[in-house]
């Protein structure tokens, strides 16, 4: 029986069309009743946020005829999910092969090395909700007289799905947080996010700030979400430049 399900925090269509028994998630994503769901994305259908309403439909039964006195394949298109990661060193440079040692929901999978341009692909299940990377990084360019240069095991944690849109303080947060800049962990600590939005922004235009800009009003007494707020409010965080070179430098 259709329904309309409210996607919670960590859940992507994938998973969800999993859940609902469907073998391409595009058969819910398509279905003209996410028409608007649809528009009001124009992002990667897996960056979901929490109270998108995704309609499920109905489950359309499929009759093959064949002869009973013989045997017969029958194939199921299942549209496949893959965990991408890209590691770059401080000037946004690829880190090329990197062997890595990953595990998907505390599953190790055979050992990866990133490519030249620095991805590491990994093909997951359409439930998998955490992935482990221990990444031999490779030594600092300059070192002190007492250190050596010597590969740096570093461990990334990433939770699968739990990206939020980029049109949202907690998204852009999150990949700014991901490029390497202190953004925060709390949408409350403007100032912070955005302090490291200007960071990005310099660094990628070439130019450094040396300090940090004005702090940004904290959102009004009782406001349980500032993600609910208009994403056109004069923060100086949803700026268009900002969210263009988001995209751009972070992907999706």
């Amino acid at each position: 029986m259709s329904k309309t399900r409210r996607a919670k925090q960590g859940e992507h269509l994938s998973g969800i069309a999993a859940q609902e028994g469907f073998a391409n998630f595009h058969t819910v994503f398509d279905h003209a009743n996410n028409a608007a769901l649809k528009n009001d994305l124009k992002r990667d259908p897996h960056v979901l946020f929490p109270g998108d309403e995704v309609f499920i439909p109905d489950r359309q039964d499929r009759t093959e005829s064949g002869a009973t006195d013989a045997s017969h394949r029958f194939q199921v298109e299942i549209r496949p999910l893959f965990l991408i990661c890209k590691l770059l060193d401080w000037q946004r440079e690829p880190i090329q092969s990197a062997p890595c040692k990953v595990q998907i929901d505390g599953e190790t999978v055979p050992p990866l090395a990133t490519d030249g341009a620095g991805l590491l692909v990994q093909r997951i299940g359409r439930l998998a909700r955490a992935a482990q990377i221990e990444a031999e990084l490779p030594p600092p360019k300059v070192v002190g007289p007492d250190e050596a240069r010597l590969p740096r095991p570093t461990t990334f944690h990433v939770k699968i799905g739990s990206l939020n849109p980029q049109t949202k303080l907690s998204g852009q947060q999150a990949r700014l947080n991901n490029l390497g800049y202190e953004a925060g962990f709390d949408v409350r600590e403007l100032d912070q996010l955005l302090w490291a939005a200007e960071e990005f922004l310099c660094d990628d235009s070439g130019h450094r700030v040396r300090q940090r800009p004005a702090i940004v009003p904290a959102p009004p007494q009782g406001e349980d979400d500032p993600d609910r707020n208009d994403p056109a409010s004069p923060t100086g965080l949803q700026d268009a430049a900002l969210l263009a070179r988001l995209a751009k430098v972070h992907g999706f």
